[in-house]
C-alpha cells in the first residue's frame, strides 16, 4: 500500500511538472541565499575577531594588576624569566610575545597626535601574529640602526606622513621625565584592529627601553594557544601560578567583538526566519491550489474506499519530495558558493571606506560550518510540513465526495 501511495504522489508531481520545478527552485534559491549570507556574515565577524587576536591581545593577555586602568610605565611584569619558562614548556601554548608599551605623542613639522608606543621584537611578532602580512607600505624592518618606526595606517593618514618621513615620538619615562626620539617611518601597517591602526607606533624593543629608561620588564605578554578549548584551562592555571598578574581572555578585553558575534547570530536567525517564512508561504500557496483543483480526484478515491488518512499521506509525500529536492539542490549550490568564497574571498573593495570604519577587511572569506546545513534541512522540513497543514484542513472540510456530484 505504501508503495502505491509513493507512486501516486510521484505521478501527481510529474503530471504538474512545471509547478513542481518552480517549488523546487523556490526552496533551492531560498536555501542558497540563506547559506551564502550566513557564511559571509560569520566570515566577517570571525575575521574582525581574528585580526584583534593576532595583532593585539592574543588569546590571553598578561599584565600587572591595575595596568589596564593606569597604563603606568613603572607597572611592569618583573619576573619575566619565570613566565618565559612556564609558557615555553606548556604544550597548549603555540606562541607568545612580550611588549613594552607607553602612551605618548607623535609629531611631525605640522601635525601631532596621541600615540601608543610599542617596543617589540619584529621577528617574534611575525611568528606570533604574522604582523608582516598587514604591511601596507614600506618594509617590515626598523632599519640597520634600529631608528625606524612602523605606524598604523590611520595614524599615518592623520599625520599625513609616508614611508621615509621623519617623526618625533615623546613619552614620560620611568623617571617621570619627558623623553623624545627622532625616528624615520620605515613601514605602515593596516591590521583592521582600530585601536592599533589609529594609535600604534612600533619601535625596536631596545630603542623603546633606552627612550623610556626601562632596562628590564615588560608591560604585557600576549599568548596564542593551539586549541581554543584550552583557553579557560590555561587562564586558570596561569592565575594560580602568577597571582600578582591580571590574566584576561580576548573576549574580556574586546567585549564589543563578542557582542558583535552575538548580534550576528541573532541577525542570522532573523534572516533564516524571513527567508523560510517566504519560502513556506510560496509552498503553501502552490499546495493549496494543487489540493483545491483536485477535489474531484480525491472524491473519487474516497468513494472507492480510500481513507482520508491515505490521501493525507499522498499530499505530505508530495511536499516531502519537493522539500527534499529543493533542499538537495540548494545545499549543493550553497555549499559550492561558500567553498568558492572560502578559497577566493568576496571582494568588497567598493565599500572599503565604510568597512574600514568598523575594522572589517575588504576581502571577506566565507566560513563553512555543518550547523548551516543541519539548520537549513530542519527549517526546510518544518516549512514544508507547516505549509500543507491548512490545505489538508480545507480538504477535510470541503467534503471531496460531494465534488463528484458537482463535477
Amino acid at each position: 500500500m505504501y508503495r502505491l501511495i509513493i507512486r501516486i504522489a510521484w505521478a501527481s508531481l510529474n503530471r504538474r511538472r512545471t509547478r513542481s520545478v518552480l517549488v523546487v527552485l523556490m526552496i533551492a534559491f531560498s536555501l542558497w541565499g540563506l547559506l551564502f549570507m550566513e557564511g559571509i556574515y560569520d566570515g566577517m565577524t570571525e575575521q574582525m575577531i581574528g585580526n584583534a587576536i593576532r595583532s593585539g591581545s592574543g588569546h590571553l593577555t598578561l599584565s600587572v594588576k591595575g595596568y589596564r586602568l593606569e597604563k603606568d610605565i613603572n607597572m611592569l611584569i618583573g619576573d619575566v624569566a619565570a613566565l618565559d619558562r612556564f609558557l615555553a614548556g606548556d604544550p597548549r601554548v603555540q606562541t607568545f610575545i612580550k611588549r613594552l608599551r607607553q602612551d605618548g605623542l607623535i609629531a611631525t613639522a605640522h601635525y601631532s597626535r596621541g600615540a601608543s608606543i610599542y617596543g617589540v621584537d619584529l621577528e617574534a611578532e611575525k611568528i606570533h601574529g604574522r604582523l608582516d602580512e598587514y604591511l601596507e607600505a614600506g618594509e617590515y624592518d626598523f632599519g640597520r640602526k634600529k631608528r625606524g618606526a612602523i605606524l598604523g595606517v590611520r595614524l599615518a593618514e592623520k599625520l599625513k606622513v609616508g614611508v621615509g618621513r621623519k617623526v618625533i615620538i615623546s613619552a614620560q619615562d620611568a623617571e617621570n621625565e619627558i623623553a623624545s626620539a627622532a625616528l624615520r617611518v620605515t613601514g605602515i601597517i593596516k591590521t583592521n584592529n582600530m585601536a592599533l591602526d589609529e594609535t600604534a607606533v612600533f619601535v625596536a624593543d631596545q630603542k623603546a627601553r633606552d627612550l623610556l629608561r626601562v632596562p628590564a620588564g615588560v608591560s604585557q605578554v600576549c599568548v596564542m594557544v593551539k586549541n581554543e578549548e584550552d583557553i579557560n584551562g590555561l587562564q586558570a592555571e596561569l592565575r594560580q601560578r602568577f597571582p600578582e598578574l591580571e590574566i584576561l581572555r580576548w573576549d574580556e578585553i574586546y567585549p564589543a567583538l563578542m557582542q558583535g558575534r552575538v548580534m550576528m547570530e541573532g541577525f542570522n536567525l532573523v534572516t533564516s526566519l524571513l527567508v523560510f517564512g517566504v519560502a513556506g508561504l510560496g509552498i503553501f500557496g502552490i499546495m493549496l491550489v494543487s489540493v483545491l483543483e483536485r477535489l474531484r480526484e480525491f472524491g473519487i478515491m474516497m468513494a472507492i474506499g480510500t481513507g482520508f488518512s491515505r490521501i493525507c499521506y499522498i499530499i505530505l509525500l508530495e511536499s516531502f519530495f519537493l522539500g527534499c529536492a529543493g533542499c538537495l539542490a540548494g545545499g549543493l549550490l550553497g555549499g559550492a558558493t561558500l567553498y568558492y568564497f572560502y578559497v577566493h574571498g568576496l571582494d568588497l573593495t567598493v565599500f572599503s571606506e565604510g568597512l574600514d570604519v568598523f575594522g572589517m577587511d575588504t576581502i571577506t572569506y566565507a566560513i563553512i560550518r555543518p550547523s548551516y546545513f543541519i539548520n537549513a534541512v530542519f527549517a526546510v522540513a518544518l516549512a514544508t510540513f507547516c505549509s500543507v497543514l491548512l490545505p489538508l484542513r480545507i480538504l477535510k472540510k470541503a467534503r471531496p465526495v460531494e465534488a463528484i456530484c458537482k463535477g
